[in-house]
């Protein structure tokens, strides 16, 4: 497995990763400003079944599967918005999730802190940084120029995983030319200044 390098420039994340492939990564940590930007997702609330549970397959007609079986619906977390979540069990680790059509962008409402890592095709493409708060109602999103199909969401400082919504999805068609021109646009122009 390659490992990118990362370049940061004012918000916006360069990745460079296997066969020099180039992703624009932007991070949110404010739910409407990457509604704004992304305009159509998907969410799951994962109030959609009983407690308990494992989740595997059930989102399998979204296009998302969980195949480690170890991340469970949840709702013994009062710090739910809507009292119900996913929450890794033991032996805890990251939430894994694959998809099955390339996604560009996701995000998570969660507890405690999350870092959200991209693949594509096995390779690391992306490693977000490590968004930390306390409390409830707690935000982090990712925007990509570069398709992935998996994710693994972790907790940097706690071994078990809380989220509350999860969202992602891909542009319109051909609305991704105009988002990757975006992006490279205000790359050039930094560069520039």
């Amino acid at each position: 497995m390659s490992f990118p390098h990362v370049l940061f420039i004012s918000g916006t994340v360069l990745v460079i990763g296997a066969g020099s492939a180039r992703a624009v990564v932007t991070e949110f940590t404010d739910s409407e400003s990457w509604q704004v930007a992304v305009g159509q997702f998907t969410t799951i609330t994962f109030a959609e079944f009983p407690e308990g549970g494992a989740v595997t397959n059930q989102y399998a007609s979204l296009g998302i599967n969980f195949p480690d079986g170890n991340d469970f619906f949840d709702s013994f977390n009062n710090n739910y918005l809507d009292g119900f979540g996913l929450s890794s069990q033991p032996p805890f680790g990251p939430i894994h999730f694959v998809f099955d059509t390339p996604q560009l962008w996701i995000a998570a409402d969660f507890i405690g802190g999350i870092t959200i890592n991209l693949f594509s095709e096995g390779d690391l493409i992306y490693s977000s940084v490590n968004f930390q708060v306390s409390g409830t109602g707690n935000f982090g999103g990712l925007v990509s120029t570069r398709s992935f199909d998996e994710v693994t969401i972790a907790d940097e400082r706690d071994a078990n995983v809380f989220i509350d919504d999860l969202h992602f999805g891909v542009p319109a068609p051909g609305a991704l030319g105009l988002f990757a021109l975006a992006g490279l646009g205000s790359l050039g122009r930094r560069r520039r200044g």
